[in-house]
């Protein structure tokens, strides 16, 4: 038995009766038997966990006010205008489908331009717009919907986009989902996935529960064909294989779907900031440098770094070391004004071997620098529990998918 509402046996039965006494003093006429089978089901059915998850879920609800949010919420100027995603309308089984082309944001610009509560908050707002849109679409086609289909168009994703607190956040958004909403994802399709994309994929697994991981799809090049299998063409825009466009003829129906784009600087809430939080700080004497190494074990690897400078500039440059000491240049050492504004960045990494990152003062005869810097090497771990792929191997055969 699925565990869903009219597909239950008599042990998964008796534990819905059993949780609706233990949390009856909790209860509201909105917590329904399908609400409850979602909580249930996302524990496995086991009473104790579930009756705990219920219930921080009603706190957590009292607190942000999910209740009014919807009429409540005013979404601020630079999210309205610079975030992406959008619905164009319902799959071949009335689910919403929620189009997130993730390419297209510009995270920096956000983080910088409002906090990450607001964000946070956008996305509440977003659910439960799309949950009051399942509970419309449930009396009008006459059957119960519960589920959203998800597109991740991933299509111009850079290493830019795996920028830590960028990362951070949308991990803070996966457990905020995991949490408050399970079981509410029907399917998620990643289409356009870069050749980075399990390095991507490790950073944001452990935050995503077993029976999330399950329901994502990762689509090869064939994903338009794929996609109309589960939505219509008249629902689906053109760039995304169907036959949708706005009045206008655009074909990505920005009229439904917000696609982003960079962030005018005019936003910006603050000066920058460094944005980690453990940081190092060393001092740099004068005509000096300092190094730092790291070995690489896998193709696909990314460094990611970040500093700031107190008083004065500083060189940066990252080589690998080969046979004999031989250098190659990754990044060009150069002289940058962090003192001003904090430098971050990435940069992948083709080969394995040891890589030297280095802070160089060596030009500079009369002062002694001190940097604040954070510097992370990121492999791809090999995914023992992949989501589905329709891909040919030959384009990850590189990146240790498909051990």
């Amino acid at each position: 038995m699925s565990g869903r509402l009219g597909d239950l046996n008599e042990k998964q039965n008796q534990r819905l009766q059993q949780l609706k006494q233990n949390i009856q003093d909790v209860m509201t006429s909105k917590h329904d038997d399908s609400t409850l089978l979602r909580f249930l089901r996302a524990r496995n059915f086991d009473l104790k966990a579930t009756e705990k998850m219920f219930r921080k879920d009603v706190e957590w609800r009292s607190v942000t006010k999910t209740d009014t949010i919807v009429d409540d919420y005013t979404v601020p100027e630079v999210i309205a205008k610079h975030y992406v995603g959008g619905s164009p309308g319902y799959d071949k089984e009335g689910a919403p489908v929620w189009i997130f082309p993730v390419g297209e944001i510009d995270v920096k610009g956000l983080v910088y331009s409002c906090k990450a509560s607001d964000l946070l908050r956008f996305n509440v707002y977003i659910l439960e717009k799309l949950y009051k849109d399942m509970e419309e679409q449930s009396k009008k086609i006459g059957k119960h919907v519960e589920g959203m289909t998800y597109i991740m168009d991933l299509g111009k994703l850079g290493l830019h986009h795996l920028w830590k607190p960028g990362i951070d956040l949308f991990n803070q958004f996966i457990s905020m989902f995991e949490q408050h909403y399970p079981e509410t994802l029907k399917s998620v399709f990643i289409v356009r996935a870069p050749k980075f994309f399990p390095l991507a994929y490790s950073l944001v697994k452990p935050f995503l529960h077993e029976y999330t991981r399950k329901k994502i799809h990762v689509l090869g090049s064939n994903w338009k064909e794929a996609l109309l299998k589960h939505i219509d063409a008249d629902v689906l825009p053109v760039f995304w294989g169907g036959n949708a466009t706005d009045p206008d003829g655009n074909v990505n129906c920005r009229s439904k779907i917000q696609m982003g784009g960079e962030v005018p600087k005019s936003f910006y809430l603050k000066d920058r900031e460094l944005s980690s939080k453990n940081l190092i700080t060393k001092q740099i004497s004068r005509g000096s440098a300092i190094e730092m190494k790291y070995i690489v074990t896998k193709p696909g690897s990314v460094i990611r770094y970040e500093f700031k400078t107190h008083d004065h500039d500083i060189a940066f440059g990252i080589k690998r070391l080969g046979a004999e000491n031989e250098k190659t240049v990754i990044k060009k050492t150069e002289r940058y004004n962090s003192h001003m504004v904090p430098e971050d960045g990435e940069v992948i990494l083709d080969d394995p071997g040891q890589y030297v990152v280095k802070f160089d003062n060596s030009y500079s005869w009369t002062k002694t620098k001190t940097v604040s810097f954070c510097i992370e090497l990121l492999e791809p771990q090999d995914i023992d529990e992949a989501p589905e792929f329709e891909v040919d191997p030959e384009k990850f055969e590189n990146l240790n998918l498909f051990d």
